[in-house]
């Protein structure tokens, strides 16, 4: 899938991440999407961030050491995926409807019915082309692949599909004095903010699949790996991705997999879905803040916690010059506020 840099412009096509030669491709001739590849990572690591400021995981990408929490398919993993393909559609559907893409524009609107209390106009934001470029960005078509790329193509569809339901109706009144005599209506997607909360609740609802062994393969050389008495089975896709971040410093990595065909029937984008159970991130919490004493206590991992106290200046007792508007003045007042934080 996807690589995303912090470290400014890399060259190429794509701008801002180190993309692979069919991504390239796509945005060469997609005039606009480098920077909308751009606004997808903002709004991603944002968010991810804000959703899991008091967890234990809180969107870092180590666990310990070199190790992170794409070697194996985790509970994270999942949650990044869906976040990633929903906030590339986001991103991109917004950008066609604001003009910021040269390929696209407002999207497909609904014919006006003759009982209608209102007519659709406006713009549409193209959910449909954002959905699109992002399945091919981010390689999410089918084919034959063995169990944890399908996995992984689900839950980036689930992140797509939860940012479809949140799809809502914006209306603007016309008529004398605001009487709305008139009422014209658009199709717009919902604050990111609420696809990043309804996600977040999808992860805490993920369901664990049991692993099929015979699947899953590492990319091992040929020297070393038997050779297998049947005619080995074609190598139809490398799943890459590369969407990680730690404070808004990313990292870069590749995980590899062979893939084989499977027959199940694709399952309905609803639910995430993982293989291993998480690790418990107690390595990557010494020093972060907690939101209060009973939250330290899961978040410290029963190592204790400290309480600093912080001064804040505010305004306080604000009121009107004379009592008179239209000029306000303010006192300023001392606060003090305790904060905790993990040993």
């Amino acid at each position: 899938m996807a690589v995303f840099t912090s470290q400014g412009q890399v060259g190429g096509p794509c701008r801002y991440m180190p993309a692979t030669r069919r991504q390239n491709h796509q945005c060469r001739k997609e005039i606009g999407l480098s920077d909308t590849i751009r606004e997808a990572r903002r709004l991603a690591t944002t968010h991810c961030e804000d959703q899991f400021r008091y967890d234990r995981w809180n969107c870092s990408i180590e666990i310990r050491g070199k190790r992170n929490i794409f070697k194996k398919l985790y509970k994270e993993t999942a949650f990044v995926h869906a976040l990633t393909a929903a906030a590339m559609t986001h991103s991109i559907a917004r950008a066609c409807a604001e003009g910021r893409m040269t390929k696209c524009s407002c999207g497909p609107r609904k014919q006006n019915r003759p009982d209608q209390s209102f007519q659709w106009g406006g713009c549409n934001d193209n959910l449909k082309h954002g959905k699109r470029v992002t399945r091919s960005f981010l390689d999410l078509r089918g084919g034959d692949s063995d169990e944890v790329t399908e996995i992984l193509r689900h839950d980036s569809e689930v992140g797509i599909e939860a940012l479809s339901t949140l799809m809502k109706d914006k209306c603007k009144c016309h008529g004398v004095s605001g009487s709305c005599s008139m009422k014209t209506c658009w199709k717009k997607l919902s604050d990111f903010n609420a696809t990043a909360t309804l996600l977040r609740q999808k992860y805490n609802q993920a369901v664990r699949k049991a692993p099929n062994t015979r699947t899953i393969r590492r990319d091992v050389p040929i020297s070393r790996a038997k050779k297998p008495k049947q005619r080995r089975k074609k190598v139809s896709q490398i799943f890459l991705f590369n969407f990680f971040w730690k404070q808004n410093d990313l990292k870069i990595f590749t995980f590899k997999f062979h893939l084989s065909g499977t027959n199940e029937k694709q399952s309905q984008y609803t639910t995430l879905y993982y293989l291993e159970t998480s690790p418990t991130y107690c390595s990557v919490t010494k020093d972060r803040q907690c939101l209060h004493p009973d939250n330290c206590a899961n978040l410290c991992c029963g190592r204790g916690h400290v309480t600093r106290v912080f001064k804040q200046i505010e305004k306080c007792r604000c009121r009107f010059n004379n009592g008179r508007c239209c000029q306000l003045i303010c006192d300023y007042c001392q606060r003090y506020e305790d904060r905790y934080f993990c040993k």
